[in-house]
């Protein structure tokens, strides 16, 4: 859809371009005047490089519109990486330590208990001898 659009962009900017080079072998703007029997004043060359100047601007920007479309079109966009969600591990793992060993009390390891089942663990274990849970202990020093 981009290329066709780019495509169109790109022959109106060439229609803007013939009519500029007709109005320019035509005399642009000489001829504005010459009814009233001024042929060459300021006011028609004025006038004809008006034109000149708008029909030009109308056939660069219509090129640029239609180059960058077609461009946008033929090119892949870049890939870009999803954005994933990313928790510092350094609080996590303070957040952790400060649930697991309290510093406020002394702990020991009869007061370590299974998540699941509650059974007392002798040491700070990953996963539960009894029923097998995960347990979220940290590694403390």
């Amino acid at each position: 859809m981009m290329v066709v659009g780019g495509a169109c962009w790109l022959a109106c900017a060439l229609a803007v371009g013939l009519l500029l080079l007709q109005y320019l072998g035509e005399g642009a703007g000489l001829q504005a005047f010459g009814f009233f029997g001024l042929t060459a004043s300021t006011t028609s060359v004025g006038l004809g490089l008006v034109h000149v100047v708008g029909l030009f601007a109308a056939a660069c920007l219509c090129f640029v519109i239609g180059v960058g479309l077609c461009a946008l079109g033929l090119v892949p966009a870049p890939e870009v990486p999803r954005a994933t969600t990313v928790i510092q591990p350094g609080r996590v793992s303070f957040i952790r330590w400060l649930a697991v060993s309290r510093p406020w009390r002394q702990s020991r390891p009869s007061d370590l208990r299974c998540v699941r089942c509650s059974v007392s663990l002798a040491q700070i274990v990953h996963i539960c001898p009894e029923c097998g849970w995960t347990q979220p202990y940290n590694h403390v020093a």
